[in-house]
Protein backbone atom coordinates (compact mmCIF):
# COMPACT_ATOMS: atom_id res chain seq x y z
CA UNK A 1 0.00 0.00 0.00
CA UNK A 2 1.19 3.50 -0.87
CA UNK A 3 -0.58 5.16 1.84
CA UNK A 4 2.05 8.11 3.77
CA UNK A 5 1.42 5.44 6.86
CA UNK A 6 3.27 2.82 5.34
CA UNK A 7 6.04 5.31 4.47
CA UNK A 8 7.04 6.86 7.39
CA UNK A 9 8.61 5.53 10.50
CA UNK A 10 8.62 7.59 13.60
CA UNK A 11 11.84 7.05 16.01
CA UNK A 12 11.19 9.11 19.01
CA UNK A 13 12.74 10.60 22.41
CA UNK A 14 11.95 7.46 24.23
CA UNK A 15 11.51 4.65 21.56
CA UNK A 16 9.81 1.40 22.89
CA UNK A 17 11.45 -2.14 23.16
CA UNK A 18 9.72 -4.82 23.78
CA UNK A 19 10.39 -7.53 26.77
CA UNK A 20 11.52 -10.04 24.14
CA UNK A 21 14.75 -10.54 22.15
CA UNK A 22 16.78 -8.17 20.03
CA UNK A 23 16.16 -10.25 17.05
CA UNK A 24 12.21 -10.12 17.96
CA UNK A 25 12.36 -6.64 18.47
CA UNK A 26 13.70 -6.05 15.04
CA UNK A 27 11.32 -8.40 13.03
CA UNK A 28 8.12 -6.54 14.17
CA UNK A 29 9.43 -4.08 11.60
CA UNK A 30 9.85 -6.38 9.33
CA UNK A 31 8.74 -10.51 9.96
CA UNK A 32 10.72 -11.52 6.51
CA UNK A 33 13.75 -9.93 7.16
CA UNK A 34 16.70 -12.53 6.96
CA UNK A 35 19.47 -13.10 9.66
CA UNK A 36 21.88 -11.13 7.30
CA UNK A 37 19.36 -7.90 6.84
CA UNK A 38 19.32 -7.96 10.42
CA UNK A 39 22.59 -7.80 11.18
CA UNK A 40 23.25 -5.29 8.90
CA UNK A 41 20.82 -3.00 10.13
CA UNK A 42 22.24 -3.56 13.02
CA UNK A 43 25.73 -2.16 11.68
CA UNK A 44 24.39 0.31 9.74
CA UNK A 45 22.62 1.90 13.19
CA UNK A 46 26.21 1.63 15.05
CA UNK A 47 24.83 -0.80 17.40
CA UNK A 48 26.23 -4.48 15.88
CA UNK A 49 29.04 -4.35 18.02
CA UNK A 50 27.07 -3.71 21.73
CA UNK A 51 25.00 -6.67 20.25
CA UNK A 52 27.94 -9.34 19.58
CA UNK A 53 29.35 -8.38 22.57
CA UNK A 54 26.60 -9.98 24.77
CA UNK A 55 26.34 -13.40 25.58
CA UNK A 56 23.52 -14.61 23.50
CA UNK A 57 23.94 -11.58 20.85
CA UNK A 58 20.56 -11.57 19.07
CA UNK A 59 19.03 -13.53 20.71
CA UNK A 60 19.31 -11.69 24.52
CA UNK A 61 16.16 -10.79 25.72
CA UNK A 62 16.06 -6.60 26.88
CA UNK A 63 13.33 -6.55 29.66
CA UNK A 64 10.79 -4.77 29.75
CA UNK A 65 10.94 -1.14 27.39
CA UNK A 66 14.79 -2.41 27.20
CA UNK A 67 15.71 -1.69 30.78
CA UNK A 68 18.63 -3.81 30.53
CA UNK A 69 19.96 -1.29 27.62
CA UNK A 70 21.42 2.50 27.57
CA UNK A 71 19.09 5.08 26.03
CA UNK A 72 21.10 5.82 23.38
CA UNK A 73 21.28 1.80 22.45
CA UNK A 74 17.17 2.05 22.79
CA UNK A 75 17.52 4.72 20.13
CA UNK A 76 19.58 2.89 17.86
CA UNK A 77 17.64 -0.55 18.29
CA UNK A 78 14.89 1.76 17.19
CA UNK A 79 16.76 3.02 14.14
CA UNK A 80 17.64 -0.11 13.22
CA UNK A 81 14.41 -0.86 13.05
CA UNK A 82 13.37 1.89 11.26
CA UNK A 83 16.39 0.61 8.24
CA UNK A 84 14.49 -2.81 8.68
CA UNK A 85 11.17 -1.45 7.82
CA UNK A 86 12.77 0.43 4.89
CA UNK A 87 10.32 3.22 5.08
CA UNK A 88 10.89 6.14 2.62
CA UNK A 89 10.65 8.51 5.12
CA UNK A 90 12.05 8.86 8.78
CA UNK A 91 11.05 11.33 11.76
CA UNK A 92 12.99 11.86 14.50
CA UNK A 93 11.03 13.44 17.22
CA UNK A 94 13.51 15.04 19.57
CA UNK A 95 15.90 11.30 19.17
CA UNK A 96 18.87 12.69 20.34
CA UNK A 97 18.21 15.21 23.15
CA UNK A 98 18.51 12.50 25.96
CA UNK A 99 21.81 11.57 24.66
CA UNK A 100 25.14 11.92 25.77
CA UNK A 101 27.47 13.13 23.34
CA UNK A 102 29.24 9.65 21.92
CA UNK A 103 25.99 8.67 21.68
CA UNK A 104 24.42 11.67 20.04
CA UNK A 105 27.52 11.32 17.67
CA UNK A 106 26.73 7.76 16.67
CA UNK A 107 23.18 8.43 15.85
CA UNK A 108 24.22 11.48 14.07
CA UNK A 109 26.55 9.40 11.57
CA UNK A 110 23.74 6.94 11.09
CA UNK A 111 21.71 9.81 10.21
CA UNK A 112 23.76 11.06 7.88
CA UNK A 113 23.89 7.52 6.15
CA UNK A 114 19.97 7.21 6.26
CA UNK A 115 19.48 10.52 4.42
CA UNK A 116 21.55 9.00 1.39
CA UNK A 117 18.43 6.76 0.49
CA UNK A 118 15.72 7.99 2.86
CA UNK A 119 13.91 11.61 3.31
CA UNK A 120 15.41 12.36 7.09
CA UNK A 121 12.73 15.01 9.06
CA UNK A 122 13.93 15.76 12.48
CA UNK A 123 12.55 17.39 15.19
CA UNK A 124 15.25 19.09 17.35
CA UNK A 125 15.85 21.74 20.03
CA UNK A 126 18.97 20.95 20.20
CA UNK A 127 21.02 22.59 16.79
CA UNK A 128 24.19 20.52 17.02
CA UNK A 129 21.45 17.82 15.74
CA UNK A 130 20.50 19.48 12.39
CA UNK A 131 23.14 21.96 11.86
CA UNK A 132 23.94 19.40 8.77
CA UNK A 133 20.68 19.38 7.50
CA UNK A 134 19.88 20.48 3.75
CA UNK A 135 16.83 22.74 5.00
CA UNK A 136 15.89 24.10 8.29
CA UNK A 137 12.91 25.54 9.49
CA UNK A 138 13.24 27.74 12.94
CA UNK A 139 10.20 27.72 14.68
CA UNK A 140 9.35 30.50 17.36
CA UNK A 141 6.70 31.10 19.27
CA UNK A 142 4.51 28.43 16.84
CA UNK A 143 5.35 30.27 13.78
CA UNK A 144 7.94 29.22 11.01
CA UNK A 145 10.65 32.36 11.73
CA UNK A 146 13.07 31.47 9.29
CA UNK A 147 14.20 28.38 7.34
CA UNK A 148 17.64 27.05 4.88
CA UNK A 149 20.90 25.61 5.76
CA UNK A 150 22.96 26.02 9.20
CA UNK A 151 25.37 28.81 7.51
CA UNK A 152 22.52 30.83 5.95
CA UNK A 153 20.73 31.23 9.56
CA UNK A 154 23.53 31.74 11.23
CA UNK A 155 24.65 34.69 8.92
CA UNK A 156 20.68 36.18 8.53
CA UNK A 157 18.91 35.25 11.39
CA UNK A 158 19.92 36.94 15.26
CA UNK A 159 17.75 34.59 16.84
CA UNK A 160 19.21 31.32 15.48
CA UNK A 161 22.31 32.88 15.75
CA UNK A 162 22.41 33.78 19.58
CA UNK A 163 20.53 29.99 20.21
CA UNK A 164 23.41 28.46 18.58
CA UNK A 165 26.28 30.55 20.34
CA UNK A 166 24.18 29.67 23.87
CA UNK A 167 23.98 26.25 22.96
CA UNK A 168 27.98 26.03 21.74
CA UNK A 169 29.00 27.74 24.56
CA UNK A 170 27.06 26.24 27.22
CA UNK A 171 26.37 30.15 28.79
CA UNK A 172 22.78 31.65 28.52
CA UNK A 173 23.79 35.20 26.12
CA UNK A 174 22.55 38.36 28.14
CA UNK A 175 19.16 39.96 27.01
CA UNK A 176 19.77 43.49 25.27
Amino acid sequence: EDSLRNNICTITQSPYIFNMTIKDNLLLANPNATEQEIIDALNRANILNFVESLPDKLDSKLGENGVKVSGGQKQRLAIARAILRNSKIILFDEATSALDNINQSLIKDTIKDLSKDHTIIMVAHRLSTVIDSDNIIFVKDGTIFAEGTHDYLINNCKEYRELYIEEETKKPLSVD
